[in-house]
């Protein structure tokens, strides 16, 4: 993964752009900054990272795929600018756009991509999060939610890896939308329109929406671990997205065994919410900090509305 430079929370405070009240019930620590412009060139080094540690060559990646939230277009990164810059000439570029949790919904589109031909072998999934691109004011964005810059970024292949995946899930209506980046195109002006009225209608009803969305949660972590034959006490470590205290619902995913140890969500305090990446950067630092041991089974959980939500669960080999 690839972040902006750490800033302390509470210097947005003093200056005003955070406020004081609700800074203490998000209980964010620090949150990832990037300069304006920055995030074509976090998002390729992020791809390129991930595929020189596979040691896949350029040449043979079938998939570029790029998940971003709707409004990142704006950022000038699109998924045939990765293809272009990693130099995967035979590969299709993809892009997956949402509200949140795009790269979980990503990773769900690669793999049954792959399963499609025995000839299909590897795919690089990115994810890009921009809050000047996003939403100009990364403090006001809606209440428990303090966004992010950065870029994270995956391999996916038919053989070997860190990881093996077990089982994803895409659950609720579909919201998200698919595209080839290497092709003129345009997102439809009446799908631009849904995805602003959500936005707004998510920040305004975040409180109304909790509960329906801790039982869509529920619904679609228990629906992958029964198709990957596991319960939720098989599972080390389980990646939410990093939404602020008040948002992450502890006490309905303790009914069904989860608790926040068990979770990424104290070091993603100290990063902010990364609406595309969440589950991909808590992924990566689990894995870079030694957290994870072979055989430790990781469930990743996306999604920032009742509508869709997007789980798979890993294994580390």
């Amino acid at each position: 993964m690839s972040l902006g430079r750490s800033q302390d929370v509470r210097r947005a405070v003093a200056a005003g752009w955070y406020d004081a009240r609700q800074c203490r019930r998000d209980a964010y620590r620090a949150v990832r900054v990037a300069e304006d412009g920055a995030l074509p060139g976090l998002v390729a080094r992020a791809a390129d990272l991930v595929r020189r540690r596979s040691g896949v060559p350029a040449g043979d990646v079938d998939l570029v795929l790029h998940a971003s939230s709707w409004s990142v277009q704006e950022a000038g990164c699109r998924a045939e600018g990765v293809r272009q810059a990693l130099r995967c000439r035979r590969a299709t570029a993809l892009e997956v756009r949402g509200a949140a949790g795009s790269g979980v919904v990503g990773l769900h589109v690669a793999a049954r991509y792959l399963s499609t031909s025995p000839d299909l072998t590897a795919a690089v999934i990115t994810t890009g999060d921009c809050a000047a691109a996003r939403t100009g004011d990364r403090f006001r964005s809606g209440p428990g939610r303090v966004l992010a810059d950065g870029a994270t970024g995956v391999v996916l292949r038919t053989g070997g890896g860190l990881a093996r995946v077990l089982a994803t899930t895409v659950v609720g209506e579909q919201t998200q939308c698919l595209l080839r980046s290497d092709l003129p195109w345009r997102i439809p002006s009446a799908v631009r329109e849904r995805a602003r009225d959500e936005a707004a209608a998510t920040a305004v009803r975040r409180d109304d929406l909790a509960v329906p969305l801790a039982d869509r949660e529920r619904e679609v972590v228990e629906r992958t671990l029964t198709d990957a034959g596991l319960g939720t006490d098989d599972i080390a470590r389980f990646v939410f997205p990093h939404l602020g205290s008040g948002q992450q619902r502890w006490d309905r995913r303790a009914a069904w065994g989860v608790d926040a140890k068990r979770t990424t969500w104290d070091w993603g305090t100290g990063v902010g919410h990364l609406p595309s990446g969440d589950q991909m950067a808590g992924l990566a630092h689990l894995l870079e900090s030694a957290e994870l041991a072979a055989g430790d089974k990781v469930v990743l959980v996306g999604g920032g509305s009742a509508d869709v939500l997007g789980c798979a669960v890993l294994e580390v080999l």
